[in-house]
């Protein structure tokens, strides 16, 4: 059986990996998919890997490094500003002086006029050892049936569309008497937000139901897909899944001996913020992981 060191170190080649062809691709479109391939890891789980290790969402580092990278070149070269932000991987020059000032605390034009130096990063590579002293995490690994939901989707900024959805689902499911007692209330996150445009990201708010049911309106019906999972229990606000995230791909992973299915993670709420303080909200995190 692969040890949780060998696990650990084979996770950070593959990521060193992806460093390198961030690193020798910053002129050039760089896709989840594509990473995702480079790393030889499932794109339904890459995103995560990679910020649990690195520390920095895919689309964090891959912005910060572009950033530097104009930096560098507003110093010692003589190239416009605007070349700059389109090999910098921005279509304007506006939406490239908002970053760029944001990053480095003047505007591009200004940074080149004075010529100003700035720390380069280190390497980026990760260290092929680590510390395997990390507590570890112990989900319960259960079996699901395939569910039947109804379900709302919207599609903008999680943090405005999750609450969308979830109240037409709601307004929906309350008066036809939908949600029974055993009904679980299930989020699915389609989109890593570090790459995918806030404007785009797709939120479903699913309400399991018993029997027949056919969509209605903006009102779907859909399967989650039968499977094993490893199942955690995050307890505490909403804007600290991440962290619980990070830790499942770091710290339970490597050590687990599971591989992860091609499928998607989904949240299940066991309580309500209508009715529970933030610092009292059980979330149930479910990792699709292969069978025995």
């Amino acid at each position: 059986m692969v040890s949780r060191a060998e696990t650990v170190q084979d996770h950070r080649e593959r990521l060193n990996r992806v460093l390198d062809y961030i690193r020798r691709h910053l002129d050039q479109p760089l896709t989840l998919g594509r990473l995702a391939e480079v790393a030889c890891f499932s794109p339904f789980h890459f995103h995560r890997i990679f910020a649990a290790y690195v520390g920095e969402t895919v689309g964090e580092h891959v912005m910060r490094l572009r950033l530097e990278l104009a930096a560098h070149r507003l110093t010692h070269t003589d190239r416009a500003v605007t070349a700059i932000a389109l090999t910098a991987g921005y279509e304007t020059p506006s939406a490239f002086t908002r970053a760029f000032g944001r990053h480095f605390g003047v505007s591009p034009s200004v940074f080149q006029k004075e010529r100003r130096s700035f720390p380069r990063s280190e390497s980026p590579f990760l260290p092929v050892t680590t510390n395997t002293q990390e507590s570890v995490m112990k989900p319960d690994i259960r079996t699901r049936e395939a569910t039947t939901v109804i379900y709302a989707r919207r599609i903008g900024d999680y943090n405005q569309s999750a609450q969308a959805a979830w109240s037409a689902v709601c307004g929906y499911a309350g008066p036809r008497g939908l949600i029974g007692p055993q009904a679980e209330f299930i989020g699915c996150s389609h989109d890593d937000p570090s790459i995918t445009p806030a404007e785009k990201l797709r939120y479903d708010a699913c309400v399991t139901v018993r029997g027949p049911v056919k969509p209605e309106g903006d009102i779907g019906v859909q399967q989650l897909e039968a499977g094993r999972y490893a199942v955690f229990l995050h307890e505490g606000p909403y804007h600290r899944l991440a962290a619980t995230y990070a830790a499942i791909y770091r710290q339970w992973l490597p050590q687990s001996g599971v591989a992860l299915r091609d499928a998607i993670c989904f949240e299940k709420y066991l309580n309500s913020p209508d009715q529970a303080k933030p610092d009292d909200l059980r979330t149930e995190i479910w990792i699709p992981i292969e069978a025995d």
